[in-house]
């Protein structure tokens, strides 16, 4: 095999190269939404708890503990983990 100054074969030069090949899924686009993320309340990860809001209806509730209520502003920046789906369109 010959090998050119830049490290290549003769045959792999920068304009005979193909992009490599995506995924090939059969069962639609890959589209996600979050539907649900845990996150931590609490000054420390030695102080405080963890609580998990859901999507359920297309409102937010958070579930805190033995306290379940809707959520106005779910804090989708702070979360741990982070549920998501596919969807179809």
């Amino acid at each position: 095999m010959e090998v050119s100054e830049g490290g290549r074969s003769a045959g792999e030069s920068e304009g005979n190269r193909e992009p490599p090949p995506g995924p090939r899924v059969r069962d639609g686009p890959g589209k996600y939404e979050l539907f649900a993320f845990i996150s931590h309340m609490g000054t420390s990860t030695m102080c405080g708890h963890y609580v998990c809001h859901i999507k359920k209806d297309q409102q937010w509730v958070i579930f805190n503990d033995q306290k379940v209520c809707a959520s106005e502003k779910p804090p989708k920046d702070l979360g741990y983990l982070y549920f998501y789906r596919r969807v179809s369109e």
